[in-house]
């Protein structure tokens, strides 16, 4: 598979190459990654290579004018259950697991074009279903979401408990 495709859409997205990670890639993108992609713990340098060494062909990169922009990992969810894949008329399911656009890139249709080589990818081997968590905050990527024909199924939440001042029968 390859690919070093180059995808080119009026004023707004210039020349943008979507090809996969390569190891020289790794300082940039791990940089995108603590600015861009953190959620509850900050990616770092040994989950950067942990994507690679993992699915390197589900590990892409937006490169435009010779600057990596944006990547987007994703990876094959193993063991669903049975159940699971009836319920979602699913074969095999994927889940994006990071998705980072430098910010003044944003808007511009980066994500969506990163998005839609990793689903081409994931096509090639199989899967059929794809999940994501959004943080409840990234209304954009939220919306970017919805475009892309996803769906909501569910809430994440949490809450903090206080300790008590004293036990409690």
């Amino acid at each position: 598979m390859s690919f070093r495709r180059v995808f080119q859409r009026g004023p707004k997205l210039r020349r943008v190459l979507i090809r996969r990670y390569e190891n020289r890639d790794e300082k940039r993108v791990l940089s995108l990654a603590q600015e861009y992609a953190s959620w509850d713990a900050t990616p770092t340098e040994a989950d950067i290579q942990g994507f690679f060494a993992s699915e390197p062909d589900f590990f892409l990169v937006a490169e435009m004018l010779g600057d990596i922009v944006g990547f987007v990992y994703g990876r094959e969810s193993k063991n669903v259950p049975d159940e699971v894949l009836r319920r979602w008329r699913a074969t095999k399911v994927g889940s994006v697991e990071v998705l980072a656009v430098e910010e003044h890139h944003r808007r511009r249709g980066i994500g969506a074009v990163l998005l839609n080589h990793l689903f081409e990818a994931f096509k090639e081997r199989g899967i059929d279903t794809v999940t994501l968590s959004v943080p409840a905050d990234q209304s954009g990527a939220k919306e970017l979401y919805d475009k892309l024909g996803f769906e909501t199924r569910g809430y994440f939440m949490k809450r903090k408990l206080q300790p008590n001042s004293r036990a409690e029968n």
